[in-house]
This record gives structure tokens, C-alpha cells and sequence, in this order.
């Protein structure tokens, strides 16, 4: 059995920087209550692990959740914009025509560009994707007409094909949070791409697909740039050292004395068997500390936010899944 004695001056400097990180970014999740609660889910059902010692290394993984709220959330998407989108376009234009850095010209083509392209969610209109389209929308000042619901992009045709819609479309951008591992956009947008590459082919209307993310793990970046889209980005491409349990994680470079990656794993694998079924550290083992001021995503360790289990369970962030029954 794994002991610690003298936890309370340990488990006390990390609880004061949890309550930092909740009045300053947490947006008031990690209340000392809130704190409390989520500690008191690990009873020491951890083999050769006390209660005591799995709550100071819960805590210890706390203390390290990287949380976005909605200033944070905002000032991302205009990333996203300037970064992926404007800045891209700008590009092209450039190299169009030879370079040229013609502020006026610039302008002016860009404008032109935006006109042409249609900004669309991942996923259905419930889902996290098509959420951040009214943020996004907001923080780059663009207009509503840009964001089209996906139905109104293609139109049927009398010979039983599809259409593009808006003859003036030359571009479809989609806007997504999380990619993991590519699952997302893989089961909602190939029909989709298919569908509109063959309109395109029918309308004789040349159309470019966009992929833009806030985060994506490496790997399913590489399975979304395996889908088709002739353009895919991400503001923050996640690393190893960002994984909860990796070999690099930023977690336990230094961790405190008595705090073990070892330990910390069996921990979250253990309780993680309790409150999903398979991926006990995330959907495709995720190993992701992250969460966003919509939601979370379900790459993310489970102990930090599945709400209903198979026994009582008390999370530390709340995610809001697809499908909610009763």
C-alpha cells in the first residue's frame, strides 16, 4: 500500500494554486467546494493506493488542466481568422500576381475572396462545431449571409443530382474546436465533401474545402488531411508534453515529492473503468486536460468530467454530450 505521511503542506500549496486558476481563468469552476466534491470520488479503490494518496495525486493532475473560457475562447477564433483564413488568402493572392504587395490590390482581392466563401460547423447544428460559428462570427465582424445552414449549399436538380446552390460560392471553411482523433469529421463531412464535389463537377463551379481547428492532436490532424479538404489548420497543434501520461508531459517534470506519472495513470485507469466503457483515459485514449467554455472534449480524462456513471460521481468540468436522455 502506497502511503505518504505529512500530505497537508503539499496538498495545500497545490489546492491555493487551483483556487488561483479558478478565480483567474476556470470561470469559477474549481470552488473550493467543487474542489472538495471531485476529491471525495477517489476512495482508494486503486490497488496498493490510499484514498489519501490518490486525492494528492488528483489534485496534482488539477492543478495542471489547461481551461479556455470565453475571453480566452474568443481571442482564439480570431486567431483562427487572421491566422488560417485572412492570412492564407492573402497569400494566394500574392502569389497570383507575382507577389505584388499592393495594400489597395490586397484589399480588394480579399474582400472579393471572403464574398465567395461560406463559413459552415462540424457535425449537427447541436453540436460544438456549429456553436463557435456564433462567436466566430461575432468576434471577426462578418456578416450573417457567410453562414449558410449546410442544407442551403447544395440545391436539387431536375435530374435527380445536386446543384451548387449560390453560383457566387467558390469556397467552403469549416470551423471546428477539437480535432483527436479525426473521428468528428470523418463520420460528418466525407458523404458531405462528396456531395459537393459532384455538384461542383455538375455546376461546372470550381469549390475549394476548408478545415479549420483550434487544437488537433497529430494524429487526427493526419486523418483529416486524409479526407479530401484542399485546405486543413490548426491554431495549436497538441503535443506529447501536453498528454496527461506521456513520457514528455509537462505534469510530472518536476512534480511534487511523492508524485509519481506511474501512480497518477493506474489512478485515472482505475476510476476511468468506472465511469466509461473502454478508453479510460479519454475516447482513443485521449490523455487530453483540456477543456473549452462550451464544453469539453471526450478525449479528455474522464475523471475530470463524465457526470453520469455507473455509481456516484462527482465531476470537476462539465461536459454537455451530444445525446441527452432525460
Amino acid at each position: 500500500m502506497i502511503e505518504l505521511g505529512g500530505l497537508d503542506e503539499d496538498l495545500a500549496s497545490i489546492r491555493k494554486r487551483i483556487m488561483v486558476l479558478s478565480d483567474s481563468i476556470w470561470e469559477g469552476n474549481g470552488s473550493t467546494e467543487d474542489v472538495n466534491l471531485w476529491l471525495e470520488n477517489f476512495t482508494g479503490k486503486t490497488d496498493d493506493v490510499s484514498a489519501e494518496v490518490e486525492q494528492y495525486h488528483a489534485a496534482h493532475l488539477l492543478s495542471h488542466f489547461t481551461y479556455f473560457g470565453l475571453r480566452e475562447l474568443r481571442e482564439l477564433l480570431k486567431a483562427l481568422y487572421r491566422d488560417l483564413f485572412r492570412y492564407a488568402l492573402i497569400q494566394k493572392i500574392r502569389e497570383a500576381s507575382d507577389g505584388s504587395a499592393d495594400p489597395k490590390l490586397l484589399r480588394e482581392a480579399f474582400d472579393d475572396a471572403l464574398a465567395q466563401t461560406r463559413f459552415l460547423g462540424v457535425g449537427n447544428p447541436a453540436e460544438s462545431g456549429t456553436h463557435l460559428l456564433y462567436y466566430f462570427r461575432q468576434e471577426n465582424r462578418l456578416p450573417k449571409e457567410l453562414f449558410p445552414n449546410p442544407y442551403e449549399v447544395l440545391r436539387a436538380s431536375h435530374d435527380e443530382g445536386f446543384r451548387i446552390a449560390d453560383p457566387m460560392v467558390r469556397r467552403l471553411v469549416f470551423i471546428d474546436d477539437v480535432v483527436g482523433t479525426g473521428r468528428q469529421a470523418a463520420e460528418h463531412n466525407v458523404a458531405f465533401i462528396d456531395h459537393v464535389r459532384r455538384a461542383a463537377e455538375l455546376s461546372e463551379q470550381p469549390i475549394e474545402i476548408w478545415y479549420l481547428t483550434l487544437f488537433a492532436a497529430p494524429k487526427g490532424m493526419e486523418i483529416v488531411k486524409e479526407l479530401g479538404f484542399d485546405h486543413s489548420a490548426a491554431v495549436h497543434e497538441l503535443n506529447a508534453s501536453q498528454l496527461a501520461f506521456s513520457e514528455e508531459s509537462h505534469v510530472y517534470a518536476a512534480p511534487p515529492e511523492g508524485i509519481s506519472r506511474e501512480t497518477a495513470k493506474a489512478i485515472a485507469e482505475r476510476y476511468g473503468a468506472d465511469l466509461v466503457i473502454g478508453d479510460t483515459t479519454g475516447y482513443g485514449d485521449g490523455e487530453l486536460m483540456l477543456g473549452l467554455h462550451h464544453n469539453v472534449p471526450d478525449h479528455t480524462l474522464p475523471i475530470f468530467w463524465v457526470q453520469r456513471a455507473y455509481g456516484p460521481w462527482n465531476p470537476m468540468f462539465r461536459r454537455y454530450p451530444k445525446e441527452l436522455n432525460g
